[in-house]
């Protein structure tokens, strides 16, 4: 397949790459991604089982309570975290998140969303991925 990309909306910039895991449900760090070992854990999660690490983590929006971004940035220190985060529509818990890593600890995970519908529908699990700069994404294939 030939490379496609696409332009999205910055949350936060960076370059990234990695495989896509998606997540067709809303997605929570907080009790839904153990940081020790960046495995999901959350018991509604159609990705449950599947590691995060160094992936470019897709799903459609995030849900739960205010400290997901302190899990997303214990998941980060304990170098568990995704490599980037594409969702459809912004999830402020990742984004503080990346944040919180950048203030912390220098470095951040770029976050994107608001893709349009085609990349969401072509991503698989496993396709290569790579983020580019404030909003692209490449779907290798």
């Amino acid at each position: 397949m030939k490379p496609a990309s696409f332009t999205g909306r910055r949350q936060i910039e960076g370059n990234a790459s990695g495989e896509a895991l998606i997540s067709r449900r809303a997605f929570t760090f907080a009790h839904g991604v153990d940081p020790a070992t960046g495995k999901v854990t959350d018991i509604r999660s159609d990705i449950r089982g599947h590691n995060v690490r160094g992936k470019v983590l897709f799903y459609p929006f995030g849900k739960g309570s205010t400290t997901a971004s302190a899990w997303f940035l214990e998941t980060f220190r304990l170098g568990n975290a995704p490599a980037a985060v594409v969702t459809e529509s912004t999830d402020l818990s990742a984004v503080i998140g990346s944040v919180l890593a950048k203030v912390v600890y220098g470095k951040s995970v770029p976050v994107l969303s608001s893709f349009p519908e085609e990349l969401y529908s072509r991503v698989k699990n496993g396709n290569q991925i790579t983020v580019r700069g404030k909003a692209e994404v490449v779907l290798e294939g």
